[in-house]
């Protein structure tokens, strides 16, 4: 091979990396993504909650952070959503919750449109100051346009006493006049990430 068919495959293999689509980071798509969790009062009522506002990412590489809005919290009544964000969360303080993991990114690649994969995950979760182990089975679906959907595969239950809330709970309880919320707090979520190309 003489110096010009190098020189031409040289050009060839630097023009395919850069007009070739790398799919190095996937967003959350926060438009079509749900995170919510149960509150469980008098003993056997509960009523479902969401937080608006979650952004993340997932990187090539696998690692994962979500930040979650506090101040976002919708719970269908506005005094109340007033008193989780002062109360219980003190969102001027801890305006979010920050969960840090990883994931085998090699067997999400090898997933094909339709094809689905559960997979544990485990990480850090920082809230109200605190940060603690959290773990979840998650089923992640390949979606069309190179997007991945994720989500509980089973509820995710958080001890509130374990992110020092015990406090908040019981400061809502008084104002709402109750006689028990509990501090277990169950915990879905669905998500959509999207890989655009860099």
């Amino acid at each position: 091979m003489n110096i010009f068919h190098k020189a031409s495959m040289l050009s060839g293999l630097i023009a395919l990396v850069f007009v070739t689509p790398v799919y190095a980071q996937w967003q959350l798509d926060s438009a079509h993504s749900n995170l919510n969790f149960i509150s469980i009062k008098k003993t056997s009522i509960a009523e479902v909650h969401q937080f608006k506002t979650v952004t993340g990412e997932v990187s090539d590489a696998g690692d994962i952070h979500l930040a979650i809005d506090l101040s976002s919290v919708e719970t269908q009544v506005s005094i109340r959503n007033e008193r989780l964000k002062t109360m219980l969360f003190d969102v001027a303080q801890f305006p979010a919750a920050d969960f840090d993991g990883s994931i085998d990114m090699s067997k999400v690649k090898a997933l094909k449109t339709g094809e689905t994969l559960d997979m544990p995950v485990k990480g850090k979760l920082s809230l109200h100051g605190i940060t603690q182990d959290a773990s979840a089975m998650l089923r992640m679906v390949k979606l069309r346009g190179n997007q991945i959907q994720v989500a509980t595969k089973m509820p995710i239950i958080l001890n509130a006493d374990a992110y020092g809330l015990a406090a908040g709970i019981e400061k809502l309880r008084e104002a709402a006049n109750l006689p028990v919320i509990s501090a277990a707090v169950p915990v879905t979520f669905n998500l959509v990430f999207v890989s655009s190309p860099h």
